[in-house]
């Protein structure tokens, strides 16, 4: 048994050669490339037993030899995949159970009637080439180029990829590597192994919702490991929802999207004291352009799927507001084209890999002696108190604000939500939950005020230089909609700010 870690990225088949011939490979290879065919087969029962359990089962054939494969199905982030592997080699072309000495495997594969199930479900025909690397610091690399194809009954799709597996030393080497490489061959981060591909086929299920979740800090935890963990737990959401957008089968992977970037902007606020500033500012930069980008899809959908059925069931026949909803269609297509743009760009994997780097490598740490003696306790109690502390200052006379007042207050609910919910862990959790859905009340009525409040900005964009009669009349119509949408959200916020306010703070 062993701990797989390894880096996948996927590279266009007819950029292999410039790999080959790249300086960061060639200074650290200790050996001539092993070039060799790969015939895998994966084995699982009709109904996916295996699938279910969380493991694969792969029969492998290479150099004349039959290799075994049992794998767990691990975490993958960023690209990099971490799980338990157990291999070994076997005298023919299908399993052998008695290879299969983990306690937990054994009770797992000695049902058989689960042998029994058991065949080949879908194979790889992969030409890989190996490198070797080794490092001054003593890090050591297996780099492997794979072309080849999947095969799925009468279905086949090219594979075309790179695997850092790391063999000795620290894993932040491994994406250094990739961002070496990646300054001169176009790569993009891979998060699902070929046996993930290869299930995909079998089970077509459209991508799931991935909403933000807390993470489970120590009370013990330093500020670094806290960090990293909070960072890791919003680059997660950002990715899971990534292939959702991609296909674009529903809105609100771009809004969890939207919602993943903002928390780790919030991240960095609150650990600025131990950041490093010029790492973290060029970060910042990158992470902004992608928030913009998913911004303008995001104000889209909320007027096309929840603003404007709502007018056009009462105004069924007006043609004005048809018209205006095909333009914001028009509007939003435009803007979700530039979303996947971004999400298929080297920018954006440049940034994932650079986060990587720099969570694994720790380089943000600004003082490491700083950063391991300080206890992340201390940290939430004092971010949480002066957010607190800002929020009740903005929100006084709240129903008496403008727009633009109560956007300001809206932030800072924002903030203190996105603070309470990484630190929460730390706390008792019943008073945390209460604090946190009051106040996740508040910020949502804020949240359809300010909605409401840029409608008419973003109308007047989506019409352009093209006005009609029957445009005008529509933006007449939603104005009045508007105005009393947010007479009775008004009502309903000041209702919640006054049962925020009697919430005691979870922390103190």
């Amino acid at each position: 048994m062993k701990d797989e870690v390894e880096l996948k990225l996927s590279i266009d088949s007819k950029d292999a050669p410039r790999l080959l011939r790249h300086p960061a490979i060639a200074n650290a290879c200790i050996d001539i490339p092993n070039t060799h065919k790969l015939i895998s087969v994966y084995y699982d029962t009709p109904d996916l037993k295996l699938l279910e359990a969380g493991i694969s089962l792969r029969v492998r054939h290479v150099s004349g030899c039959w290799i075994q494969s049992v794998k767990s199905t691990g975490r993958s982030l960023t690209g990099l995949h971490q799980r338990m592997e157990w291999e070994n080699v076997i005298a023919a072309n299908h399993p052998d159970y008695t290879k299969i000495l983990d306690p937990v495997l054994i009770k797992l594969f000695t049902d058989q009637k689960l042998r029994n199930a058991l065949r080949p479900i879908f194979q790889t025909e992969i030409r890989r080439s190996e490198w070797q690397l080794a490092f001054d610091n003593g890090d050591k690399i297996e780099l492997a180029l794979d072309l080849g194809q999947l095969v799925v009954d009468n279905k086949s799709e090219s594979i075309s990829e790179i695997e850092l597996e790391l063999k000795a030393g620290h894993t932040g080497r491994l994406f250094d590597l990739a961002l070496e490489l990646q300054k001169f061959i176009p790569l993009m981060l891979e998060n699902s192994s070929k046996a993930q591909r290869g299930y995909a086929y079998l089970r077509t299920e459209p991508p799931v919702i991935f909403k933000a979740q807390m993470p489970k800090l120590s009370g013990n935890a330093d500020a670094r490991s806290a960090f990293k963990q909070i960072a890791q737990v919003c680059i997660n959401q950002l990715q899971r929802n990534e292939d959702m957008v991609l296909r674009g089968t529903d809105v609100e992977g771009v809004h969890q999207m939207r919602i993943a970037l903002r928390r780790l902007r919030s991240a960095f606020t609150l650990f600025r004291k131990v950041l490093g500033h010029e790492n973290s500012a060029a970060l910042l930069v990158e992470i902004g352009w992608l928030a913009d980008t998913l911004g303008k899809a995001r104000d889209l959908d909320v007027l096309i799927t929840q603003t404007l059925p709502v007018v056009i069931a009462h105004f069924k026949h007006h043609k004005g507001l048809q018209m205006l909803r095909d333009k914001a269609i028009t509007a939003q297509s435009e803007a979700y084209n530039e979303v996947r743009a971004a999400l298929s760009s080297q920018r954006y994997h440049c940034l994932l890999l650079t986060l990587a780097a720099w969570l694994e490598s720790e380089r943000w740490q600004e003082n490491t002696r700083s950063a391991k003696n300080r206890l992340v306790i201390d940290i939430a109690s004092a971010n949480l108190s002066r957010r607190y502390k800002q929020l009740l200052q903005r929100g006084e006379h709240l129903d008496q604000m403008t727009p633009q007042e109560r956007h300001a207050v809206r932030i800072a609910a924002k903030k203190l939500r996105y603070a309470a919910e990484f630190f929460a862990s730390l706390y008792a959790s019943k008073k945390s939950r209460v604090f946190i859905r009051k106040l996740s009340q508040l910020q949502e009525c804020l949240g359809v005020l300010n909605d409401i409040a840029i409608t008419e900005t973003l109308l007047h964009k989506i019409i352009g230089l093209q006005p009609s009669r029957a445009l005008d009349e529509a933006l007449h119509i939603l104005s009045g909609w508007n105005a009393n949408n947010a007479t009775y959200n008004l009502t309903c916020m000041s209702d919640d700010w006054q049962i925020f306010t009697t919430i005691k703070p979870f922390w103190r």
